[in-house]
This record gives C-alpha cells, sequence and structure tokens, in this order.
C-alpha cells in the first residue's frame, strides 16, 4: 500500500478538522448577510403598504377598519413587472397574495377583521392598491387585474403555510394580548 500507513494518514491529517470548522463557519456567516431574496423584499413591502393604508383606503379594499385598529398584513410576491428586476427600485408594480388582521388592543383573534386575497400594488408615490371587490362576478374582476399565469395562485391562496400562521400569532401576541 505505497507504504503509508493509516494511523500516519490520521496524524498528519489533524488539520482537516478546524479548516472545516472555518469553512463552515465562513458560509455560514455570508448565508445569513445575504441580501434577501427579491420576492421576500416586495413581499415585505406590500404587507407594510397594506397596514399602514388609512381607514378610508381600507374600506376602498372591501373592509372596515377603525382609526384606534391596529393593522398587520402579511403578503407573498407572485410576480412583479417587469419580470427580470433584480432591485426594487426597478419594479414598478407587484402581483402578490396577501393577508391582514385588524383589531382594536385586546381583541381577540376570533372577532378580528380579515381580508386576503390577491393585490396589486403600484410601487408609485404614493403607492396605488388593487383589490378585486368581494361579491358576485369576484373571479372576473380578479382574472380582469392580473396577468394570466397568476390567476391559479390568486383563487388557491398562500402557497406558503407559515405566512398566514405567523400573522395569526402576531395579532396574538400585538393586539389580542394589548
Amino acid at each position: 500500500m505505497c507504504g503509508v500507513s493509516m494511523s500516519a494518514v490520521r496524524r498528519n491529517a489533524w488539520w482537516v478538522l478546524p479548516e472545516l470548522l472555518a469553512l463552515a463557519s465562513v458560509a455560514g456567516l455570508f448565508a445569513v448577510a445575504a441580501p434577501a431574496d427579491l420576492k421576500d423584499v416586495l413581499a415585505d413591502r406590500v404587507a407594510v403598504i397594506l397596514a399602514q393604508s388609512s381607514p378610508s383606503e381600507h374600506h376602498q379594499h372591501g373592509h372596515d377598519v377603525a382609526a384606534e385598529d391596529t393593522v398587520l398584513c402579511t403578503a407573498e410576491t407572485m410576480g412583479m413587472e417587469p419580470a427580470d428586476a433584480t432591485r426594487v427600485a426597478d419594479v414598478r408594480v407587484v402581483y402578490a397574495y396577501f393577508f391582514c388582521a385588524a383589531g382594536e388592543p385586546g381583541q381577540p383573534w376570533d372577532f378580528a377583521a380579515r381580508i386576503s386575497g390577491p393585490v396589486v400594488v403600484e410601487l408609485t408615490g404614493p403607492p396605488q392598491v388593487r383589490i378585486a371587490e368581494a361579491g358576485l362576478g369576484y373571479p372576473d374582476r380578479v382574472k380582469a387585474m392580473l396577468p394570466d399565469q397568476y390567476e391559479p395562485w390568486a383563487f388557491g391562496g398562500f402557497h406558503d403555510p407559515s405566512l398566514p400562521n405567523a400573522l395569526q400569532q402576531r395579532y396574538l401576541d400585538e393586539v389580542a394580548k394589548a
């Protein structure tokens, strides 16, 4: 066997373990420090825009919110225009699926005003939000505001089921317990 014993290999390869640990640490740092995915950043922006809407804007979106209510939202990006954008500054329109819950401090989750569905947000100053009006003809209104490729998602809900669950937990922590 080429004159090399396994014990000699083990004795001389002791440095491999610290090198592997150092490499794993550096890789971990890059994973933590890496910029968030553009779709995640856009989803966060949509959620903030919806949560910060005025009571009259919420009414226009299909639900009533009182001035003293706390509004919490989450969103998941379906797509954007232009589709090949790589920076938030390049995005003009976001197509997303959203979920918002609103209530006054101390209001239990079961009594929170909740609304979810597809939304189109134009990232203009100020942002323009389009949500299809509920009721008779709702599917047609959704189809009219979205590109065809997002329609199945728009009627299927969140792809990531942890998002609505996390919103409910936030509501319980920040609103219901207040």
